[in-house]
């Protein structure tokens, strides 16, 4: 792909190893930010990367619109990134849209460039728990998801085990070809090909699964990576939806067992879903982080309504 006189190219697996280099300089705590989430959803947003000496410009589609992530960079860089960015799309004639931005880079963007609109589609929104607190679903607020818990140590606590997803990859694939088979839904099926692919590139992603096994039987598994420094995120959680309490209990054996060095766990968006929402929400999020859209029009249609 080219815009204007510079080259971009599809990100691939082999990108990896540098792409953590820059993440790791950029230290960005959000979820689209993340290795595994750049790379598993690709069937669905397409990415292409341009490569500095001091940043790596992602460009993603979405709906047909062209537009850049946070550069990955150190923080000294991100203007002069942005500014070439902005050169790039407007030597190809396209419109200079930034998306999934958290509120820090978007305040620094516009102290430059006022100008520029702005939106934050609340779907868009992450989810951050105390890592703690999903471990042992202690307080008042958590009793319906200790209930789940609870009933499913009464029927499965001396039946189960919690074991590394890397022993059971090919189990965990054939959950996933039975896991929500009957429902036609687009979404489900593009995650459905992300976690194939993380499957299928565990052992060169930065992650970290386990799997809850009972009789012997992969009935669930869960996969994470670092979102920052002190925070994990969980990018795959796939269970048989008939156990009551596999999903709680699979969270606190991973968090348990694995990032016991980070005190906060990011969760995702909610996608606009209400089930998605709901769920996200009765696990008391310490606090969501707003995620926003920037762009140089002030009449672009931005979801949730611009501002410049």
């Amino acid at each position: 792909m080219t815009l204007g006189d510079l080259d971009f190219t599809p990100l691939s697996e082999n990108d990896i190893p540098l792409l953590k280099t820059y993440l790791a300089k950029s230290d960005y705590e959000e979820s689209n930010h993340n290795l595994v989430n750049l790379l598993m959803w690709q069937h669905q947003y397409p990415l292409f990367k341009y490569i500095s000496e001091n940043w790596i410009l992602l460009l993603g589609i979405h709906e047909g619109t062209l537009f850049l992530y946070m550069p990955l960079c150190e923080r000294r860089y991100l203007l002069d990134a942005i500014e070439q960015a902005s050169a790039i799309f407007h030597n190809a004639g396209i419109k200079f849209v930034m998306s999934a931005y958290t509120a820090d880079v978007k305040d620094r963007i516009l102290e430059k460039y006022p100008e520029y609109c702005f939106c934050s589609p609340r779907e868009s929104y992450d989810y951050v728990y105390e890592r703690e607190k999903l471990i042992t679903l202690s307080g008042k607020k958590l009793q319906k998801r200790r209930n789940h818990y609870n009933a499913f140590m009464r029927l499965y606590g001396s039946k189960y085990r919690f074991e590394p997803i890397e022993k059971h990859i090919d189990q965990c694939r054939k959950l996933l070809e039975t896991w929500k088979s009957d429902i036609d839904d687009d979404f489900l099926y593009f995650e459905r090909l992300g976690t194939e692919y993380v499957l299928d590139n565990f052992d060169v992603l930065q992650a970290q699964g386990g799997c809850i096994l009972i009789n012997d039987q992969v009935e669930g598994f869960i996969i994470g990576s670092y979102g920052s420094k002190r925070m994990v995120q969980i990018n795959i959680e796939k269970a048989n939806d008939q156990i009551r309490g596999i999903y709680q209990v699979l969270e606190s054996e991973f968090l348990s067992h694995y990032f016991t060095d980070c005190e906060l766990v990011n969760r995702e968006d909610d996608l606009g879903k209400q089930n998605l929402r709901d769920a996200k929400m009765a696990s008391v999020p310490l606090y969501l982080i707003e995620k926003y859209r920037i762009c140089e029009e002030v009449n672009y249609d931005c979801q949730g309504g611009c501002k410049g």
